[in-house]
């Protein structure tokens, strides 16, 4: 994913661009994620790895929104990680290039947005090993990804130059995904439903969240407390 090094400096116009149609901009998304990981998770995260985290649009909502006390972001565009140390200069964001600087079983939580369509499906279960590793037993891992059942989310997609030749996973195929990989699934929740002109019915999203209905879905999975010392392959 070191192609977005060409998108490091206009990523959020681009993406902007694109979510033109939904009338909201990413940061809206961005709070939405974490308000509702908030309410599915049982304790706090002390500790949180952002994989996959681009120029670090999600580090100052995961902090504020879920009490974090220490956030790492993940990415293997060095020009998005030299983009998000300049915008989040914070005592308790770090943000890394390497993957060899990610400790083993150091976090609570592991999240992700949008990452895993744009990694080749063969080097998938590689990604969510190093995550399963990153993570103490019992720890969680935020899977959100764009929603392949929904019409909506292919066109905002063709829209953004940096997704033209993203392989989204179906719900089903990133459960496996993670299943492979030694997680236990806890929960797929499907979100963002309704567009900015339809925001006054945003209140039923909540029961509707269990239909393939919203341009993203959520699923969270667990490392089993008693692990092995290495993941599944």
């Amino acid at each position: 994913m070191a192609e977005f090094d060409a998108y490091a400096s206009d990523y959020n116009d681009a993406l902007n661009e694109g979510l033109k149609l939904t009338g909201e901009e990413k940061e809206s998304f961005a709070t939405g994620r974490v308000e509702w990981l908030k309410r599915r998770l049982k304790a706090r995260p002390r500790k949180v790895l952002d994989f996959g985290c681009g120029t670090g649009t999600s580090c100052p909502f995961l902090i504020s929104s879920l009490g974090v006390e220490q956030y790492t972001g993940l990415d293997p565009s060095s020009a998005s990680i030299f983009e998000a140390r300049a915008r989040y200069a914070a005592p308790n964001a770090s943000f890394e290039h390497d993957p060899a600087e990610i400790p083993e079983e150091a976090f609570d939580l592991a999240f992700t947005n949008g990452v895993f369509h744009h990694i080749l499906p063969e080097h998938r279960a590689q990604a969510a090993a190093l995550v399963w590793r990153s993570l103490k037993p019992g720890g969680y891992f935020a899977f959100w990804e764009n929603n392949r059942w929904n019409p909506v989310v292919h066109f905002i997609m063709s829209r953004v130059p940096f997704d033209h030749d993203a392989q989204m996973l179906f719900p089903h195929q990133a459960r496996r995904l993670l299943l492979d990989a030694g997680f236990e699934i806890d929960r797929t929740d499907y979100l963002f439903v309704f567009p900015a002109a339809l925001k006054s019915l945003r209140p039923l999203e909540p029961s509707l969240c269990r239909l393939p209905l919203g341009g993203q879905y959520l699923v969270l999975a667990r490392k089993p407390l008693s692990s092995p010392t290495t993941p599944a392959t």
